[in-house]
């Protein structure tokens, strides 16, 4: 038990060089995400169809259903900072999906007004959310173990 407590005390300084380096890769996905998704992730929930059907943007949802007609989920990519949050909800493997196909079926911003979500919209952006799980939850994660293991080898050799 004391070595390796002794190996996680090492791993301190080397675990902090690996998370600024890990901090800097997730501030450009959520830049990145920023710059594809911004004000995208919103839809309309109205439970009548005939209605749904006439909705295309916000302005259309509210002035059929209400102020609160329209839902942003907080899982969103509208600054860097939710984007960042909704990045480390994603690397936990947590919902990833469903952030996944919000992405997937967001529309652009037309005049600066919120779009319905169009299903399979944005089908090529699947490359951004694959890439940042392989990336995120796998690469940055066996990092942080690399190090821990790299310093129990070393303690462990003494």
């Amino acid at each position: 038990m004391k070595l390796i407590v002794n190996a996680l005390l090492a791993s301190l300084p080397s675990m902090m060089n690996v998370t600024i380096v890990c901090a800097l890769f997730l501030l450009i996905f959520a830049i990145v995400g920023v710059s594809f998704f911004k004000g995208t992730f919103g839809s309309c929930q109205i439970e009548d169809e005939e209605i749904m059907a006439q909705v295309v943007s916000r302005e259309d949802c509210e002035r059929l259903g209400g102020e609160d007609a329209w839902n942003s989920p907080v899982e969103n990519f509208d600054n860097a900072i939710n984007g960042l949050m909704t990045l480390l909800e994603m690397m936990t493997t947590e919902g990833w999906i469903d952030i996944m196909n919000a992405g997937m079926d967001s529309v652009p911003l037309v005049d600066g007004v919120e779009q319905q979500p169009v299903p399979h919209n944005r089908d090529p952006y699947l490359i951004y959310f694959i890439g940042y799980m392989i990336f995120g939850s796998q690469f940055i994660l066996n990092l942080f173990v690399g190090v821990i293991m790299d310093n129990f080898n070393k303690i462990k050799d003494k």
